[in-house]
């Protein structure tokens, strides 16, 4: 009789939706296809297909990851931040999205800083605090030539 039972609990466990799962080999080849897609450059297709891989492992931190990186090359910070924010969500200790995070954050700040100053006034006392932190700012490693200037593969972090 016991083994009745579990017989029947083992073929409803089958049987119950499983077939809705997406098989490994799926999400091994959709995850190299977003992979390579985004390196060649195909960041419209490349988000496609993260966002795909997404609808079947919402909490995979790496998917995040690496679309917080496609973000970031595609000039979108806050969708980047956003992103780096979900990994971190996931997985509080992950340092790549932590640097990351803050390599875009640094970037929005000097947009910021550098949109203010040409707004300003020379007499005006934020004119020149301005200026001393777009220096400072432009002599930090990782951040482009220009805030419009594309950022490095390497930076934010690749993998």
């Amino acid at each position: 009789m016991v083994f009745g039972v579990v017989t029947v609990l083992a073929a409803c466990q089958t049987m119950s939706g499983t077939s809705d799962l997406p098989q490994r080999s799926d999400l091994f080849q959709l995850s190299n296809e977003a992979q390579l897609t985004y390196e060649s450059g195909e960041d419209a297709q490349a988000e496609k297909l993260y966002m795909a891989l997404l609808r079947k492992t919402p909490n995979d931190p790496e998917i995040w990851f690496r679309l917080g990186n496609l973000y970031a090359r595609a000039h979108r910070p806050d969708a980047a931040a956003d992103a780096y924010q979900r990994v971190l969500s996931i997985n509080g200790n992950e340092a790549r999205a932590w640097y990351n995070l803050g390599i875009v954050r640094l970037r929005q700040g000097w947009a910021a800083l550098i949109q203010s100053h040409n707004y300003l006034n020379a007499d005006n006392p934020l004119y020149l605090e301005t200026e001393k932190l777009i220096g400072h700012l432009e002599k930090t490693p990782g951040l482009p030539i220009s805030p419009n200037e594309s950022p490095k593969d390497e930076s934010p972090q690749k993998k």
